[in-house]
């Protein structure tokens, strides 16, 4: 669901970086961190910047995310711009902005490209992040 319509305080840090996708994720869990730190945009976006939601809980964009009432444990934030995306939302956003690179990339481009798709293949993906955990003796965020 894109908040970008309730719009509390976005950091200076934040906005000075409209170039620099941030992709926000579960470092705990196996799939999350492997697909953040696979994935690759297109040049022509910028730059990408992943952050652990458990590794700073004081970052700025932990704290706007927060303040936008995103739960981290529905979903995945994609922050590009001044537009926040959230879970099934923000993968679709990051295949439309996406590398081809490889062949992972080229893959991931072309099955979230669709919404509807990617709406019904996020809920198995937070299902399969939520079992990881689970068996992984983590906690939710």
């Amino acid at each position: 669901m894109d908040k970008s319509a309730k719009t509390p305080r976005t950091s200076p840090e934040i906005r000075e970086e409209a170039h620099t996708l941030w992709l926000v994720y579960d470092g705990d869990c196996v799939l999350c961190r492997s697909g953040a730190l696979g994935y690759r945009i297109n040049r022509a976006v910028g730059r990408l910047q992943t952050l652990d939601a458990r590794g700073d809980p004081d970052h700025p964009i932990l704290t706007e995310i927060r303040a936008r009432q995103l739960d981290l444990n529905q979903g995945i934030v994609v922050v590009y711009g001044n537009q926040w995306h959230h879970g099934a939302e923000a993968l679709n956003r990051l295949a439309v902005l996406g590398s081809t690179s490889n062949l992972l990339n080229h893959f991931n481009a072309w099955i979230f490209r669709s919404p509807r798709r990617t709406r019904w293949l996020y809920a198995l993906l937070r299902a399969g992040r939520n079992l990881s955990l689970r068996l992984a003796g983590k906690t939710q965020i």
